[in-house]
């Protein structure tokens, strides 16, 4: 063989080898990685294969009466789904690590593996559900409107959409979006808070003709403030499954939680939850068990 071939065979593969050392160093390294800020956990994390060996359990949260309540002075946390998760915990023989988020970041902060499931009571929405995965529902939570007491304008849904109406929202919630779709001619006083009431206090002031808002915050606020009405308390023109978020590509999880949220059904759990929180008929539409 020519010693000038040889050479340059040698040559050739050291260069190869050279390269697919650093390709392999380079996906070893990626492996490795932590999320940060920004990234998305990967699908191969198996959040329920983490509960089983730390036996412990990070989930966030928003405050959100009754669903989840939190002591100002203390910080003890309590509530519905609060409970129902503390329960579910005892059966499943691990601790939850609770983390307060808001309306905004929740999404995000479950993508990065900040939590591993949201817990305040989540509106299922198609756009919620191109980006996250949302368990059974554990009840279903209509939307309804505030109105002050002597304004009659209001009997159907169809009368929110004439003209000339100033309509107060929470940027994000479930209200606020469906007024983008469906309330064109409205002026929207879109209000940036965590309190979903919060938008019901410019009807009060005057400052709006009406606030929307979920069936159990409108009949919060109705008993609170005997100078409003909740339009649609006996029949709210939309409702949405509400119930535990987590993220998507981890079906062992999602699977786990739905087996935990129907054995709680079964047991009794959440008959005993809702004579505890639900106050009131309107608050919330209730799941019936088979007998």
């Amino acid at each position: 063989m020519n010693p000038k071939n040889t050479k340059r065979t040698w040559l050739r593969n050291g260069i190869l080898l050279g390269v697919l050392s650093l390709l392999l160093i380079f996906v070893a390294c990626n492996m490795n990685q932590s999320p940060t800020d920004g990234q998305t956990v990967q699908s191969a994390t198996h959040v329920l294969d983490k509960v089983k060996a730390s036996g412990k359990l990070k989930a966030g949260y928003i405050v959100y009466p009754p669903f989840v309540i939190k002591d100002p002075n203390s910080g003890h946390l309590s509530g519905y789904f609060i409970e129902l998760m503390d329960a579910i915990a005892k059966e499943g023989a691990f601790s939850i690590d609770y983390e307060e988020t808001n309306w905004g970041n929740m999404v995000t902060g479950l993508q990065t593996g900040k939590f591993d499931v949201v817990v305040s009571g989540i509106f299922a929405t198609i756009p919620r559900a191109k980006e996250v995965t949302f368990t059974t529902p554990v009840l279903y939570v209509g939307i309804s409107a505030i109105a002050r007491k002597n304004d009659n304008r209001f009997t159907t849904v169809t009368d929110l959409a004439k003209k000339g109406l100033t309509i107060a929202v929470t940027n994000g919630e479930v209200g606020h979006e469906y007024a983008k779709k469906e309330l064109l001619d409205a002026k929207l006083t879109v209000i940036n808070t965590e309190d979903i009431s919060r938008p019901m206090l410019e009807v009060v002031a005057g400052r709006a003709d009406v606030a929307l808002g979920d069936s159990m915050t409108a009949y919060r606020f109705a008993k609170q403030h005997p100078e409003v009405r909740n339009v649609f308390a006996n029949n709210p023109f939309f409702v949405f499954g509400t119930s535990l978020m987590v993220r998507q590509n981890d079906p062992e999880w999602a699977n786990f939680l739905n087996t935990s949220i129907e054995h709680m059904e079964l047991s009794g759990v959440t008959d005993k939850l809702e004579a505890k929180y639900k106050e009131g008929s309107s608050a919330w539409i209730s799941k019936r068990k088979p007998w």
